[in-house]
């Protein structure tokens, strides 16, 4: 879980500055651009967070 919290709040944050700084677009473009680029992010979040939540095992 910490993992997908670290990746939760550093990827998009990450991803937002690369576009901003290196396509050299305004703050909204950059903005618009991360949020697409997120897509597979959360749902690769959705999907782990869904595994965990329908495991069996007992921990």
């Amino acid at each position: 879980m910490t993992i997908l919290l670290c990746v939760g709040a550093f990827v998009p944050i990450l991803l937002h500055h690369i576009v901003y700084k290196l396509w050299d677009v305004s703050v909204l473009r950059a903005a618009e651009i991360t949020f697409i680029l997120c897509i597979p992010v959360a749902y690769w979040m959705a999907t782990k967070i869904n595994e965990r939540w329908h495991d069996d095992r007992e921990e």
